[in-house]
Formats: C-alpha cells, sequence, structure tokens
C-alpha cells in the first residue's frame, strides 16, 4: 500500500494499526492486519506444543516472534509459495531450530524480605539457597567485577553494529558513554539490593530468558510459601520476594492533629523485624522427613516438565496455603485455605462435599494422630460451610468472625500439608502414575482399613513413611 492507502485502510480496520512485521528488506515494517497476527500467535504456540524440547520453556511472544522471522526470510525474502507444504516445513523448523537456540540455563537472583535477626546467614529450602545479603555479596564480589567489564565489551560492540547497519553515529553512544551506561545501570541495580536484607539464588534449567524468570520467581515464591506452611501465617507475615505484589515495604503517612498540626509517620518493613529469632529452630528440625518430601518436591520445578498430577496437586496445594497466609482479607484466606485441602485430599467433584470434607480431615487427623484430633470434624464442617456460603454470596466477605475462622482453617490446611509429605510417597509407592482417581481409591482405603495397611502394601514402616518422595 502506499502511504494514503495506509492511513485510509487503519481508519477503517484499527484492530490492524499495531500487526507489524519487519520489512523483508530489513528496513522498517509491513502491516500484516489482525487475522494474521493471531494466526502468528497460533503457529508459535503449536510449534512450541509439538516439540518435547521447547515445550513449557519458550514464553509465547518469542516463538510468535520466530515464527513471524521465519516466515519474512521463507515468504518474502526468498519468496517461497507460503501455500507449499515444503514452505510450511522450513518455516516451523527454522522457528524451532531458533527457539531451541535461545534455551540457557540461568540462575537467578531475588532480593527478599526474611528474618533479620537469628539463624545462619545461609539455608536451603530445595533448590533454592536463601543468602544474607552481605553474605551473597562478598561470595559474588569478582564475578561481579569480572561481569561488569564483560558487558561494557559487549555493549560497545552492540553499538558498532547498530552504526553499520545505519544508525547516526553522531547520536551513537561512544566507548566512554557505554562504560559509563553500563556502569551507572549496575550501581542502580546493587542500590535497590542493598534495600533487601536477603537475596534468594535458583538455577533454571534451558529455558528462554522470559520464562526462566517467570519459572525462577515462582519457585522462589513456592519455597517462601514452604516457610509459612512450617512456621505458620502469623510468623512469617511479612516475608515475601522484593517484587511481589502486595502491602508496601516504605510507606509514610501524614495526618492532622485538632489544632491543625500536621504530622509525618514513617515506616519501613524491609529493614523490620520479622518473625522470631529462633525461626531457624522452628524449620529445621533435625530429622523432620515431611520438610525433606517439601524441598524434594520444589527441585523438579527447576527444569520445566509437566508433573504428574500428584506432584502438582502437592505444589498448589502448597501456594493455596501461601496466597492465603499473605492475603490481607480473612475471608478470602479461609477460601483459600479450604481450596489447599481440597486440591491435596479430593480427586474428583462429587455432591455432598461438606460432610465428606469434614470426614476426610477427621480421617487424616485421626489416622496421622495429629493435635487437635477431637475437633477436626468439627472444625472442618464450619470451615466449608462459611466457605461455602462466600462464595455463594450468603455470608458477607466483611464477616467479623472472619479472622478467628482463617486461624482455624490455617490450622487444618497446614496440618493435612504436613501429613500429605507423609502420605503422598505411599502412594508414588503404590501406583506408577498416580491421578484423582487413585487418590480417591487410596483416602477409600484408608477410611475402611486404616493407614496401617497401606504403609505395609507400600513397603514403609510407620518411621519410613516419608522415605520415599
Amino acid at each position: 500500500m502506499s502511504a494514503k492507502e495506509h492511513i485510509e485502510h487503519i481508519a477503517t480496520n484499527r484492530s490492524d494499526a499495531f500487526c507489524n512485521i519487519p520489512h523483508p528488506s530489513g528496513h522498517g515494517f509491513l502491516t500484516c492486519g489482525a487475522f494474521a497476527w493471531q494466526k502468528f500467535d497460533d503457529i508459535g504456540d503449536r510449534v512450541t506444543e509439538l516439540d518435547r524440547q521447547l515445550k513449557g520453556r519458550v514464553h509465547p511472544s518469542a516463538a510468535k516472534k520466530a515464527v513471524i522471522n521465519a516466515f519474512v526470510n521463507r515468504v518474502l525474502r526468498e519468496e517461497r509459495d507460503v501455500l507449499r507444504e515444503e514452505t510450511v516445513r522450513l518455516v516451523v523448523n527454522d522457528a524451532a531450530i531458533a527457539l531451541k537456540e535461545s534455551l540457557a540455563t540461568i540462575e537467578h537472583y531475588f532480593p527478599c524480605v526474611l528474618f533479620l535477626y537469628g539463624g545462619p546467614d545461609k539455608f536451603e529450602i530445595g533448590p533454592v539457597t536463601f543468602s544474607r545479603r552481605r553474605k551473597f555479596f562478598s561470595g559474588k564480589r569478582s564475578a561481579l567485577r569480572q561481569s561488569v567489564q564483560t558487558s561494557e565489551r559487549l555493549h560497545v560492540e552492540d553499538v558498532e553494529r547498530a552504526i553499520e547497519g545505519g544508525f547516526p553515529r553522531d547520536q551513537a553512544h561512544t566507548p566512554t558513554s557505554s562504560r559509563q551506561f553500563v556502569r551507572h545501570i549496575q550501581a542502580d541495580a546493587l542500590r535497590t539490593y542493598r534495600g533487601y536484607p536477603w537475596v534468594a539464588s535458583v538455577r533454571i534449567v534451558r529455558c528462554d530468558e522470559k520464562v526462566s524468570e517467570e519459572v525462577a520467581a515462582h519457585v522462589v515464591e513456592t519455597a517462601l510459601n514452604v516457610i509459612r506452611v512450617f512456621l505458620g501465617a502469623n510468623r512469617t507475615e511479612q516475608i515475601r520476594l522484593a517484587w511481589s505484589r502486595g502491602d508496601a515495604l516504605r510507606t509514610a503517612h501524614l495526618y492532622a492533629d485538632e489544632d491543625g498540626t500536621i504530622h509525618p509517620r514513617v515506616g519501613s518493613r524491609s529493614i523490620g523485624p520479622v518473625g522470631s529469632e529462633n525461626w531457624h529452630d522452628g524449620l529445621f528440625v533435625v530429622g523432620n522427613p515431611e520438610f525433606n518430601v517439601f524441598c524434594s518436591a520444589l527441585r523438579a520445578l527447576v527444569d520445566p516438565n509437566e508433573l504428574v498430577e500428584l506432584h502438582a496437586r502437592f505444589i498448589d496445594s502448597i501456594n493455596w496455603f501461601g496466597d492465603a497466609a499473605t492475603d490481607t482479607e480473612p475471608t478470602a484466606s479461609v477460601v483459600k485455605y479450604a481450596s489447599a485441602i481440597e486440591r491435596l485430599l479430593f480427586g474428583r467433584y462429587e455432591p455432598g462435599r461438606t460432610r465428606d470434607f469434614a470426614k476426610r480431615i477427621k480421617l487424616i487427623f485421626d489416622e496421622f494422630d495429629c493435635v487437635g484430633k477431637e475437633h477436626a470434624y468439627t472444625n472442618a464442617s464450619e470451615i466449608y460451610k462459611i466457605r461455602s456460603t462466600l462464595l455463594h454470596g450468603s455470608r458477607s466477605p466483611r464477616d467479623l468472625s472472619a479472622r478467628r475462622l482463617a486461624i482455624t482453617a490455617e490450622q487444618l490446611a497446614r496440618t493435612c500439608l504436613i501429613c500429605a509429605a507423609d502420605l503422598y510417597p505411599m502412594i508414588f509407592r503404590l501406583f506408577r502414575n498416580p491421578g484423582a482417581k487413585e487418590l480417591d481409591e487410596v483416602m477409600a482405603e484408608i477410611a475402611k482399613d486404616g493407614v496401617e495397611p497401606l504403609l505395609t502394601k507400600a513397603g514403609f514402616s510407620r518411621s519410613q513413611r516419608s522415605v520415599v518422595t
């Protein structure tokens, strides 16, 4: 189209306005239209679904970009017939090769708000290593210095390539300004990290950069949720990833008294006391097999693959618990704690869940001899009824009794999760790829004969039931 035709087309087809692909000449763009834009999305999704080496490791936007680049090269630049099967194979193959080349194993570092006092300067939860900020940077001092020099060189080389491609030299960075720019970026990043007391490190295997960062954040957040499970919501109220959504870490408030005098108040949650000084004793109990199961469950997440259903249920339940523990609305927390239990103990949905929910929780409490087993059925019935009335609109989300109910729901969910760290290894041992059906079968067997026959069948003793994960 001419410029005039293009403007007229966009005026009547607004959805096409930002649907652009690179021009085959290497300069500028072509408008492909919204329909073709969606097709590129669909083909990108297909490429990553069909290739096992790419599934779950490539961001949709990267897959789409790879397909577009292959299309521009094979169809527009080489002028191949887009309707021929050979052309389609070339485009898909080129995109897959480019995406595989983008995969890399990357170690990510996230600043965190964790315990200010007590415990060691470094500890691990599965694949995640938590280090106090000073210890982390003292160990990375040499690598940081060398990385700055490498980044400076690469930036200078990138500028030279851009100039060779036609970018005006008088508008480009000089070698000196490139070095200043790189050093400024790193100094700004380090300044931000210094506002947080801990750094979490995790290595993600063979993903593109964007997916790698998303997976890393998910794994670290799940590790924090494990801490929340073992130490409780109240003691871990303030722990979080630096970038997590939630209450601001630095706050200020202005208020006026009756005389009109305005008073300031400031606060900082990232450097204030978080938890108790003996947090480490509560988290790392010597010979705690349940904690080892949680850590084992996390290790599989750093190399993205499709999890077996029971493994996914366990991870989902941990994160439901974490969402509940960090929610500022107690009524929402009740719903999420109940969801954590349901995801953990129920395979398929069936009518009459309120009674079954309470019976199944009581069964777990009785078989694993949990504290509070005498009240488990009553508490579980109350929690599920509250959850149902909240979801169906019969009860206000501002219910004044919600805080008490949230505490009860937390105790139930926490106990069920820790018991599942005993129960799930047995189910894994008994079934090759356990799913919803097998979970319900095991719960029915426990209700009928107790947990001892399952222990025997799985080859566990009562003291060894968490050995296999």
